[in-house]
């Protein structure tokens, strides 16, 4: 069992009719499992504070001052993103999320970082020896938490076997500060955000007029692994570009009604220049991490997908333009961007919003945005510098599938209390959303303002950018007619 709460809570359901969890000193796995692969040995490499924008130095002071508020001697991290953030460090032992296996512990007097030392260059050690980090083999962990003294703060995704390390009288239990922490960015990370962004957008852009064109060629097949390669193969051509951050969901017509759909070469399908086709794909850039979700429709839709689109999306825009006290909770946010499908009896079985990383994992708690139903007693507030995404969608099955998604910064506004104005979304993604499926009819008078305005914005910006990197005037000229005012 992964997390000490999962099985506890199992524990508790289970109890009443004689069926319990029992831990074990060795995997059941490993203990068939012959020639397992060994543990990557991805080097671990340095996030410089000019992306990070917070030095580890004061990273530990300030969990140290939170330690001293919940009255803890030490904490031990297991979460691996957790760990990357206060260390400034990234690695690669996990697909598209730039961490490394580790553990941490952290008291009021030493820093010690679980890692597998072959895997840290003498650049990445003098550097944690700067940041009075001691490095200790990745196994010493388990046996390190058995010596802790004093109250011993254990986040939610702590292991079964660290937890039982530490003496039960000991334990503490709750959200990881750090991931508080890091959920709000500072001002070099919003930054790195916003720019990476424009980047992304632009890599997006050219991929989506590359299709339309591609697709209506005469005696020209793509199919939907073609184009998740194509889209890699454009955004990796852009400054700062690391990797993809999740295997790209390029999907036509009814495979676009499959949420977490991944298309596999033989078994996937062509992309139908007649139909609608969803892409969601995103990147780790040096300086932000991307996630974004644009659907179009190749040829001529008809009346009932754009109605269907056009409430999508105003529920896209209501959610952009509300405003809300600092502290908020996203699940009482989500049901602005359902209203518009509910109007019709429709909806979507998936959260409208998660927390993203900067340079780090591109689903990150504690905040999100998610239906009531979905609500967890460990959400946060929102509060200024916080990260979301912004994805309302609708599917029918064997039909099609439509989401759009981009992520949204949380900033103030001019209202409210001096000491706490009240927040807004600021959208940070940059590609244009498809006119061809939408009916203005349907919306007000401010969602087309902000749709006319979001559009300029892409413009000006994925469009100098354009004309900054050299591309083609065909390209451009695409763009402003996609644009357009509505």
């Amino acid at each position: 069992i992964r997390r000490h709460y999962v099985s506890s809570g199992i524990n508790a359901e289970y109890g009443g009719v004689g069926i319990e969890l029992v831990p074990v000193q060795d995997n059941l796995v490993d203990l068939i499992w012959d020639n397992a692969p060994a543990l990557p040995e991805a080097p671990v490499f340095l996030h410089s504070v000019d992306y990070a924008g917070q030095a580890v130095a004061s990273k530990l002071e300030q969990l140290r001052k939170n330690l001293k508020d919940k009255m803890c001697s030490s904490i031990v991290l297991s979460a691996l993103d957790d760990i990357a953030w206060l260390y400034n460090l990234r690695g690669n032992d996990v697909n598209y999320n730039p961490v490394f296996y580790s553990f941490a512990i952290v008291d009021k007097d030493s820093s010690v970082l679980y890692v597998d030392e072959k895997k840290l260059s003498s650049d990445v050690k003098d550097f944690l020896s700067q940041a009075c980090t001691t490095v200790k083999p990745y196994d010493d962990a388990y046996s390190d938490v058995k010596h802790l003294q004093g109250r011993v703060f254990l986040p939610l995704s702590t292991n079964a076997a660290i937890f039982e390390g530490v003496d039960e009288s000991n334990r503490v239990i709750g959200q990881s500060p750090v991931q508080e922490f890091k959920a709000v960015k500072n001002a070099v990370e919003l930054k790195g955000m916003r720019d990476c962004h424009v980047r992304d957008g632009a890599a997006l852009t050219e991929y989506l007029h590359w299709l339309q064109a591609e697709v209506h060629k005469p005696g020209i097949v793509i199919d939907e692994v073609d184009g998740a390669d194509k889209a890699e193969e454009i955004r990796s051509k852009h400054d700062k570009f690391v990797s993809l951050s999740f295997d790209t969901i390029s999907s036509s017509g009814a495979n676009g009604a499959v949420i977490h759909y991944k298309p596999e070469k033989g078994s996937c399908l062509q992309i139908d220049k007649d139909d609608i086709y969803l892409c969601d794909s995103g990147a780790q850039f040096l300086d932000g991490t991307t996630d974004v979700t644009r659907t179009v429709h190749l040829n001529t839709a008809t009346d009932y997908q754009k109605d269907c689109f056009t409430r999508v999306l105003m529920g896209h825009i209501d959610l952009a333009l509300a405003v809300f006290p600092p502290g908020t909770k996203g699940t009482c946010l989500d049901c602005l961007a359902r209203r518009p499908l509910w109007d019709i009896g429709k909806n979507y079985e998936h959260g409208t919003g998660h927390g993203v990383g900067s340079f780090l994992n591109v689903h990150e708690g504690p905040c999100r945005i998610a239906a009531g139903k979905r609500m967890s007693k460990y959400e946060i507030g929102l509060n200024k510098g916080m990260i979301l995404s912004n994805e309302p969608g609708y599917y029918e099955g064997g039909k099609f599938g439509m989401r759009i998604e981009s992520l949204v910064e949380v900033v103030e506004t001019s209202m409210g209390p001096e000491n706490g104005k009240y927040l807004t979304f600021k959208t940070i993604t940059m590609a244009p959303i498809d006119r061809k499926l939408i009916e203005p009819k349907l919306m007000s008078v401010s969602q087309l303002d902000w749709l006319n305005k979001y559009h300029l914005e892409v413009r000006e910006k994925v469009g100098g950018l354009f004309k900054e990197l050299g591309k083609s005037q065909d390209l451009i000229d695409w763009l402003h007619e996609a644009t357009e005012p509505l």
